[in-house]
C-alpha cells in the first residue's frame, strides 16, 4: 500500500514527459530549419549553405556597388532545390510547406498560376526584415531560399523595380 502513491507519481511523470516530447516535436516541425534538416540529406536534393563571410567575399569581388551594399545586409543564405529528387521526396516537401505554420511570417507575394506556386514571405518588423523566404514549386521542381540579415523593405522594392521595370 505504500507503493501506490509512488506509482501514481511515476505515471504522472511519464505522462508529463510524453506530453512535453510531443509538444517539442510539434514545435521543432514548425521551425524553418527543420525543413532544411529533413530534406538536405535526401537523394538528389541540392542544399547550399552560404555563410556571411563567403557572401561578402563574393559580392564585394563583383565590383558592383549595389552588390557591395548587399554584402553588409545579408548574414546567411540557404538554398534547397529538389529538381532531381524523386516524386516521393517532392511530395513530402510540398506537404510540409503546405502544412507549415507561417503565422510568424508576412506574405509579400503569393502566386498560384497553372500549378506553379510561388510564395515570398518576410519575418521582422515594418522597418527591418530579418528573414526573407522564397518558396517555389510546380510539377517538376521545388525550391526553398532563406536569406537572413538586416534588410530594409525599400531594398526589396528596389530589387523588384530593377528586375521588372528596368528590363
Amino acid at each position: 500500500s505504500t507503493l501506490f502513491p509512488y506509482t501514481t507519481l511515476f505515471r504522472s511523470t511519464i505522462l508529463i514527459s510524453f506530453a512535453l516530447l510531443v509538444v517539442s516535436m510539434v514545435c521543432k516541425a514548425q521551425d524553418i530549419n527543420s525543413i532544411f534538416d529533413k530534406f538536405k540529406h535526401r537523394d538528389n536534393v541540392v542544399f547550399v549553405d552560404v555563410p556571411k563571410e563567403l557572401i561578402s567575399l563574393g559580392l564585394k569581388s563583383s565590383g558592383n556597388k549595389e552588390s557591395e551594399k548587399w554584402a553588409k545586409k545579408i548574414d546567411h543564405l540557404r538554398i534547397l532545390t529538389l529538381e532531381d529528387a524523386n516524386r516521393s521526396t517532392k511530395r513530402d516537401f510540398k506537404k510540409m510547406m503546405e502544412t507549415f505554420s507561417w503565422k510568424d511570417y508576412n506574405d509579400i507575394v503569393k502566386v498560384n498560376d497553372n500549378g506553379e506556386k510561388v510564395r515570398i514571405m518576410t519575418q521582422g518588423t515594418d522597418e527591418l526584415i530579418k528573414r526573407l523566404i522564397i518558396c517555389s514549386f510546380d510539377k517538376e521542381d521545388c525550391v526553398l531560399v532563406v536569406i537572413d540579415g538586416n534588410i530594409l523593405p525599400k531594398d526589396i522594392d528596389g530589387i523588384v523595380n530593377d528586375t521588372t521595370i528596368g528590363k
